[in-house]
């Protein structure tokens, strides 16, 4: 009897931990849409490249060339419209060359890194938010697909 009473305990107990909506605080959203610029869209779409040293190679040279192979092989295939892409950049100034603040960022204060993508060994991940805050997101390579399905499940 004991161990079914622990049985059930332990199933109320996952399907609570497992049905919860990832959403950030209000006062995160606002911050994140006056900082990046995120206005009337949908979803903000977060390209997010980690630092050098978590990275086992050189992920921070031919940033234009990788921006242009990602919209192209990536953006250009996602059939949802509106959404606010950025790319943002955990070290500044590594990526100086290409911040602009229109499209390409850094990371202020390490947020991304720190509440999302803090995994040594990676080198790339992609964040999702809509406009309520729920978010999901992948750390490592993705693909149209990946973005695409991210998109799906928050809607």
């Amino acid at each position: 009897m004991k161990n079914i009473v622990l049985l059930l305990l332990l199933v109320i107990f996952s399907e609570n931990i497992f049905s919860q909506d990832k959403a950030l605080p209000k006062n995160q959203m606002v911050s994140i849409q006056y900082e990046y610029e995120w206005k009337n869209e949908d979803f903000l779409i977060v390209n997010y490249r980690m630092p050098n040293d978590y990275c086992p190679y050189e992920n921070y040279s031919g940033l234009d060339k990788s921006y242009l192979w990602i919209k192209k092989s990536i953006y250009d295939r996602v059939t949802v419209k509106n959404y606010r892409n950025i790319f943002v950049y955990a070290d500044k100034l590594a990526a100086k060359k290409i911040l602009d603040f229109k499209t390409h960022y850094n990371d202020i204060g390490r947020y991304f890194l720190k509440t999302f993508f803090d995994k040594k060994g990676s080198c790339y991940g992609v964040l999702v938010i809509n406009k309520e805050g729920k978010y999901n997101y992948i750390i490592g390579e993705y693909s149209h697909i990946d973005i695409q399905n991210l998109i799906d499940s928050l809607k």
